[in-house]
């Protein structure tokens, strides 16, 4: 018996005595997470997540089960060469009595937890299984993974041959090909033929026993299971983007004693996660009661469910089952705002049960998940009352714990080199080609330059991201920007920051975070480029909201007109900053205007926090000597944020969102600097009035940080992932902070970012349309630590 096995009995003997002494309502001693501090458990996952149709107009029957149906069916089986195959195996009138038996999944390796029950290693597998068909088939479909060569007779006829490979491949079979059936006892066989790379053989077949009125012929049918596949692929795509968080558990998710998840999930798909990864059952287990309130799309949900006692082996099993409320908790905010901004973006409700088996290995009272298999089955409603069907919802998950990441440690500073690698090849392939696409110059007099723009902000990233400044993709990057019309704000501000990047002295960023420096260094740009950025400077100005006065109040538009946001106000100030860092003059009344917009729509209501943050300084020092004295910024703060755009609108506070409160923050600090820099400006009320705005920004990111999605106001949770991840970046780093409340912000994006990348170099789309090249460069610019500190504190 090992170590951490004993060590849990002795927890559960320890712990049956103490309830056994206790009155019948004592709680149950829960287990705390055993994650080093700031560090995070990575897992192999395996997982399938199928969004099915509501009822069809089509009738079928589960003729054989596949290996992820609850009981798949058992062959014969026989793994043999080509050379050896039995002749007329797949007849009926063979004797296959000496064959072994088996159920799906088949692959080299067996692992029932993920559903491979049976090896097949060997270049050939064979199937039979006896089928029993009462009544003839309209239709038939199989449902095949199969990777190499597959073929499946009945009764001896061939119905199906490919030569290809995949997983879930559809195989339908109508009119003539059935005469093959008769009543009754059918033989069902099935051949796969492995000629190298991956191996597996999966096989569901369903049978359709009545076809609608006017389905005659398999393209009718065809396009029955279009329409229902379209009508699952819809609600797919409302709920979920390519992007899911990957397999791991981060010191940050956890709540404040360590057991449960702190931050609920905002994606149906990690409600498995969210439920294995909590240890408050503890080893005796007891009931499950959890919340995800305001997850996207669905609102609040309800879990309830119980845990069973651990096992001799570590084993513990938890059945849950979950719905939507049925009205949102008002978690402190009034009926009239849950109404407008929580409800309005509850498209849908959600029931089901899951079941998660897991494997726990403790120390004393600390304790991790090494391995836990899942499945979930629900439904998705919507309409009235949500009376109206709109899916089915299935998963089923394996997860075992590969590794653990103490912190920023030697791996992990491989893990995100090797991630800049791939991420900055794949983004200088993509801006190969500076004018095509969506790269491609827009006309002088357009409504915007955005093409421009991203390819500013790609030049921007491979320039941050290490790669030379003489290399011939950047070369001819910058050239085709230099000339091309820049219109909006969003490119003026990346084209200016692009170019301020080819001269940043060497080591400034690390001067700055270690204290050498007090302030970012004056750029010395060519004559020709310092033309260049004073035309963009102007051009920008000029895009400011035309409803205020730039010189008390300044904010800015995507191009001159009465609207401003505090997204693209963000870029403004970025590119102004760039431009002012390169020798333009910038009037030190604009800064002091642009600060007076960010201190007015910030919010005020928000709740006290106890606020710390660290400095890059004493996090250096700290690391280097645990024991030492450090001091560390700590205040009380309110938690208020900034919204899109102002932060209320008729009466009511607007919900604030992850990336525009990193806008806000990013903003207050640019504008602290730069009203810094100039010697003759003497602001001491602005000032502190940006000090604390700022600290009541980080108050709501130590409140709602979070890795895993875009925290904040409900609609936009699933979307603009990576630049709120873009956007924290910039706002830690201006600031120099290390630590939110003694999390590290850096590491927590960059295991997702890591992970989450794609093997060609990419990272997986969001929700909604979004361009590879910025999502790309976000994520470059986050891993690279891009941004240069601007208040050091010194």
């Amino acid at each position: 018996m090992s170590r951490a096995v004993a060590s849990l009995l002795r927890l559960l003997a320890a712990s049956t005595m103490v309830l056994a002494t206790a009155t019948a309502q004592a709680p149950q001693p829960g287990l705390a997470w055993d994650v080093p501090m700031r560090g995070a458990h990575v897992f192999d996952r395996q997982s399938r997540v199928d969004v099915g149709p509501p009822p069809s107009k089509l009738r079928a029957d589960l003729v054989v089960a596949g290996g992820d149906d609850a009981e798949p069916c058992n062959w014969r089986v026989l793994t043999t060469t080509a050379a050896a195959l039995p002749a007329d195996w797949h007849k009926p009138a063979f004797d296959d009595s000496g064959w072994a038996s088996g159920r799906g999944k088949f692959e080299p390796e067996v692992d029932a937890a993920r559903g491979k029950r049976t090896r097949w290693n060997t270049e050939v597998l064979c199937l039979r299984t006896r089928v029993d068909l009462p009544k003839k088939p309209k239709a038939l479909q199989f449902v095949v993974d199969h990777d190499d060569h597959v073929r499946i007779w009945l009764n001896g006829k061939l119905l199906v041959a490919d030569d290809g490979y995949g997983r879930g491949r559809r195989f339908l079979v109508f009119g003539p090909e059935l005469d093959a059936w008769q009543r009754g006892d059918n033989l069902l066989a099935a051949q796969c033929t492995n000629i190298g790379g991956a191996q597996y053989f999966d096989l569901q077949l369903v049978a359709f026993t009545t076809l609608p009125a006017g389905v005659r012929d398999d393209e009718g049918l065809r396009k029955l299971l279009r329409e229902d596949d379209e009508a699952a692929a819809a609600v797919r795509r409302e709920l979920f983007g390519a992007f899911r968080p990957p397999a791991l558990l981060l010191h940050g998710d956890l709540d404040a004693q360590g057991q449960a998840i702190k931050q609920p999930p905002s994606d149906l798909r990690e409600l498995l996660w969210f439920v294995a990864m909590d240890l408050r059952a503890g080893v005796l287990g007891g009931t499950v009661q959890l919340d995800a309130p305001r997850m996207f799309r669905f609102g609040d949900l309800q879990l309830r469910g119980k845990a069973d006692a651990v096992d001799a082996d570590g084993w513990q099993n938890l059945q849950v089952g979950w719905k939507t409320a049925n009205e949102p908790n008002l978690r402190g905010d009034s009926k009239r705002w849950v109404e407008r901004h929580v409800k309005s973006q509850v498209w849908f409700a959600t029931d089901g049960e899951l079941t998660v088996r897991r494997r726990l290995e403790g120390k004393g009272q600390r304790a991790r998940v090494v391995e836990f298999a899942g499945s979930a089955s629900g439904r998705i409603r919507r309409g009235k009352d949500w009376k109206e069907l709109a899916a089915t919802f299935a998963q089923q998950e394996h997860w075992r714990l590969a590794n653990t990441r103490d912190g920023q440690d030697a791996e992990f500073r491989q893990l995100v080199a090797d991630a800049l690698l791939r991420g900055t090849t794949r983004l200088r392939e993509q801006l190969k080609d500076a004018t095509g696409g969506n790269l491609a110059a827009q006309p002088a007099d357009g409504e915007n330059s955005f093409h421009s723009g991203r390819l500013a902000i790609g030049l921007l990233a491979l320039l941050k991201g290490g790669v030379p400044k003489d290399d011939e993709v950047v070369v001819r990057g910058l050239d085709e920007l230099r000339k091309r019309p820049l219109i909006d704000t969003y490119s003026l501000a990346n084209a200016i920051m692009a170019l301020e990047a080819l001269y940043i002295p060497a080591d400034e960023v690390a001067d700055l975070r270690s204290g050498a420096i007090d302030r970012p260094r004056q750029r010395t740009p060519s004559a020709s480029d310092k033309a260049l950025l004073q035309k963009w400077t102007e051009q920008l100005l000029r895009n400011a909201d035309t409803r205020t006065d730039p010189a008390y109040l300044l904010r800015f538009n995507y191009t001159g007109g009465p609207r401003f946001d505090n997204s693209v106000n963000q870029y403004g100030l970025l590119g102004l900053y760039s431009a002012h860092l390169c020798g333009i003059e910038v009037k030190g009344s604009l800064w002091e205007a642009a600060a007076n917009h960010l201190l007015q729509c910030q919010g005020t209501e928000g709740p006290k926090v106890d606020l710390e943050l660290i400095d890059y300084r004493t996090y250096a020092r700290r690391l280097a000597d645990p024991d030492a004295e450090v001091t560390s910024s700590r205040s009380q703060q309110k938690a208020n944020g900034w919204s899109y755009h102002e932060m209320k609108q008729d009466g009511d506070m607007m919900p604030a969102r992850g990336s525009m409160v990193c806008a806000g923050l990013t903003g207050l600090a640019i504008c602290q600097a730069a009203i810094a820099d100039q010697p003759n400006m003497k602001r001491p009320k602005l000032l502190a009035d940006v000090g604390r705005a700022r600290g009541d920004g980080f108050a709501w990111l130590a409140q709602h940080m979070t890795a895993r999605f875009h925290p904040g106001e409900l609609a936009h949770q699933q979307q603009w992932f990576y630049y709120y991840l873009y956007g924290l970046e910039r706002a830690s780093l201006l600031s120099g902070v290390a630590l939110i409340q003694n999390r590290d912000w850096y590491f927590e994006g960059a295991m997702v970012l890591v992970l989450a990348q794609l093997a060609d170099g990419n990272w997986p789309g969001e929700l909604r349309w979004d361009a590879e090249v910025e999502r790309n460069a976000m994520a470059i610019l986050f891993l690279k630590r891009s941004t240069a500190p601007v208040l050091t504190g010194k």
